[in-house]
Formats: C-alpha cells, sequence, structure tokens
C-alpha cells in the first residue's frame, strides 16, 4: 500500500514538472486547485476516520476489558503497595499507579530480570500502563526516579501465579 502510495505522489511530481514549461492563466490554476483540493478533502474524510479506528482497536490495552485485572499501585517514600499482590499468568493487568508524597518511577522487571514496563508515579495524579503478564513468577517494581535517601531500597512486587 505504502509503495503504491508513494509512486502516485511520484508519478504527481514527474507530471507537476513536466507541465511547468507550460504558461498557464492563473484562473485555470487556481480552478484546478480547488477541484483537486475538494477531492483530497473527500479521500481524507473518507478514509482517516476507518484508519485511525482500525489503529485504536489494534493497540495493546485498548480492546475490551476481558479478563484484566486492575492492580493498584501507590508509591511512598519508601516503599510500594500492591493491591491485589498477585495475579495470574496470561492475565491483561492495568497498573493504577499514584504517589502520596513525591515523584515516583515505577520500573517493572520480569522474572528473568529484564524491564518490561515503566510508569512515573505522581501526587495527586493516576497513571495508568497496560501489559499482559506472560510467565509466572515474582515481577519486581523498583523506583526509576530518584526520592530520597533510601531510594535505592525502595521495592516491591507482584506475583504471577500459574492458572
Amino acid at each position: 500500500m505504502f509503495a503504491v502510495l508513494s509512486l502516485v505522489i511520484a508519478l504527481v511530481f514527474v507530471v507537476a514538472a513536466a507541465m511547468s514549461e507550460e504558461s498557464v492563466a492563473y484562473v485555470q490554476v487556481q480552478r484546478v486547485g480547488y477541484w483537486l483540493r475538494k477531492r483530497w478533502l473527500a479521500v481524507l474524510v473518507a478514509l482517516v476516520p476507518p484508519v485511525l479506528g482500525l489503529g485504536i482497536l489494534a493497540a495493546p490495552g485498548t480492546g475490551g476489558t476481558g479478563d484484566r485485572v486492575e492492580v493498584d499501585v501507590v508509591g511512598r517514600q519508601f516503599s510500594f503497595s500492591v493491591d491485589p499482590d498477585s495475579v495470574p499468568v496470561g492475565a491483561r493487568v492495568r497498573f493504577s499507579v499514584t504517589s502520596v508524597d513525591v515523584n515516583h518511577g515505577m520500573g517493572i522487571v520480569d522474572p528473568n530480570g529484564q524491564l518490561v514496563g515503566s510508569v512515573q508515579m505522581m501526587p495527586g495524579y493516576t497513571n495508568r500502563l497496560d501489559m499482559t503478564v506472560t510467565q509466572p513468577g515474582r515481577y519486581r517494581f523498583l523506583c526509576f526516579e530518584y526520592c530520597g535517601l533510601a531510594h535505592h531500597a525502595m521495592e516491591g512486587g507482584l506475583t504471577v501465579t500459574p492458572r
């Protein structure tokens, strides 16, 4: 699709360059320009909403709630409180995170030690992060933003249980 669109655009430029030698009255150029602009607007109005809609539906975490589990995480110097603290493997999880004191950055590390998600925790505001937990074990939460003297010890987590 992209290649076809690129070829059409390139063809328009070639035709425009070939016709640039001709002397054409401004009124004719204006009439053709307005005709093209109306058609182009109609094409955009017809194509943009379905393309955006399909893109939104295909985006991760934007489908129905299904088996999504809501997990509330509250950060405070120097701990995370997590409710609930366990979910089944394969669950789509929506983390709703906030802070009660200062900004914290919550990094989510899977059982293999790989960073799989990160979200900012701010006082008075709730951020959300959607993800699917794909393997059982302990997912650790580490603070990724310096929040005080015991920042290095700020850790929490979520247990992912086999179904």
